[in-house]
């Protein structure tokens, strides 16, 4: 009778020693299901199998959190909250940070007592160092206002400081904290816009001084000036005043820039006519043809004040020229009117003259640093002359070649 392996579960005849596939005895097959019981289970299995599942441990519920517990908790949200507002006030803020550390490690170790007695000395601590802080910052707010008095202007910041004190007396630190920033940042404009005013003022004051002490002509730039300072002294100045009074003292600069170089120019041209009387190798007349020729290149260049320092030292040597003139003229006498005339310069001549002295600047100028704004200016007007001989216009070109001498006698040789 054929029964099935109890290894591999394959049919296996009786007459058979051996299972074809696994190779088990075939005498021990009965045995075997036996041993195996039904379904194939063996028998520790089946005893296994009849003992009952434990029953599933449960968790007893968690404590509720102690009074204690729950009030460090609090506090510890409270200053969390104050300790991110105050980082906003910027550097030297309070700090507690250290003391929740501790706290929180003595309440994960059990001591939770201590750990709110600890986290009660930091919110009081907290509470100090933070008004302490809010009155530094008032006090420097106060100081910085001071000074801007002291500088001779009086902003509208008289009503922010009050209610900052107010708002710290009270001991609103949140109020105090978000005024305090907004103080400081309005002074922190008004400082800013006055140092730039202040700069406008000093450039004004310094072309004033100048073309006072030369005697130019200012006409309403001096009242202009009288109003801005006149303005500058009324009390609680806002935002919007100073912003007015800085255009206008942008447009008064202006106008000083285009006032002094106009009466530069004539007085320089003026000072060119008298020069102009004397032979170009006239030894007392050389230091007016430098400072000449310094002054009118400083005017070109939009240096005002060097200008006017020129313009000043080239009046003394004016005035030495003519006093000099005027000796020379007196030694010689009543006699020299009966002297002949020195006979008049053909055009031919002065031609000649001219195309000569052209060409001795011309050499002069090729010594100079190929490069420099002095060599290209200089060739510009070597051009114009050239130009103005071939037109035959000789006086136009004889105060060319005057006005380039004076320039090159300034520059050092090359």
């Amino acid at each position: 009778m054929a029964s099935n392996c109890p290894i591999c579960d394959q049919p296996i005849p009786a007459t058979v020693a051996h299972c074809s596939v696994c190779g088990f005895p075939t005498s021990l097959a009965i045995e075997a299901l036996r041993a195996l019981g039904p379904n194939g289970a063996t028998a520790s299995e089946m005893e296994t199998a009849a003992q009952p599942a434990p029953a599933p441990v449960i968790a007893p519920p968690p404590a509720p959190p102690s009074p204690e517990a729950e009030l460090c908790a609090a506090i510890s949200r409270d200053l969390q909250e104050k300790l991110d507002y105050v980082r906003q006030l910027g550097r030297g803020s309070p700090d507690v940070t250290s003391e929740m550390c501790q706290a929180a490690m003595s309440e994960a170790e059990g001591r939770v007592s201590e750990a709110l007695d600890v986290l009660r000395r930091a919110q009081r601590s907290l509470q100090r160092q933070t008004e302490e802080f809010l009155a530094r910052r008032v006090k420097s707010l106060e100081s910085r206002d001071e000074a801007l008095r002291a500088s001779g202007v009086t902003f509208e910041l008289g009503a922010d400081l009050a209610r900052l004190r107010d708002a710290l007396h009270n001991g609103g630190t949140t109020n105090t904290g978000q005024l305090l920033a907004e103080t400081e940042a309005r002074i922190a404009q008004f400082e800013s816009d006055w140092r730039g005013l202040q700069g406008l003022l000093r450039q004004i004051d310094t072309l004033r001084h100048e073309a006072s002490e030369l005697g130019l002509p200012l006409g309403e730039i001096a009242g202009e000036i009288s109003d801005i300072r006149s303005r500058l002294q009324e009390p609680n100045l806002t935002e919007d005043a100073l912003d007015g009074i800085a255009q206008s003292a942008a447009q008064t600069l202006m106008l000083l820039h285009e006032a002094i170089p106009n009466s530069l120019e004539e007085e320089l041209k003026r000072h060119e006519t008298a020069i102009d009387r004397y032979p170009e190798d006239h030894p007392a007349s050389a230091t007016a043809r430098r400072l000449h020729a310094e002054a009118a290149r400083h005017l070109k260049r939009g240096r005002l004040t060097d200008a006017t320092h020129s313009v000043r030292e080239l009046r003394i040597e004016i005035e030495k020229l003519d006093q000099s003139r005027e000796a020379q003229e007196i030694a010689v006498g009543e006699g020299a009117a009966a002297a002949e005339p020195v006979p008049e310069e053909s055009e031919a001549e002065a031609l000649q003259r001219l195309l000569q002295k052209a060409r001795m600047l011309a050499g002069r100028v090729r010594t100079l640093p190929p490069d420099s704004e002095l060599a290209r200016d200089a060739a510009v007007q070597i051009r114009e002359v050239t130009d103005l001989l071939r037109r035959r216009e000789v006086h136009q070109a004889d105060e060319t070649l005057s006005r380039l001498m004076r320039m090159l006698a300034a520059a050092p040789e090359g």
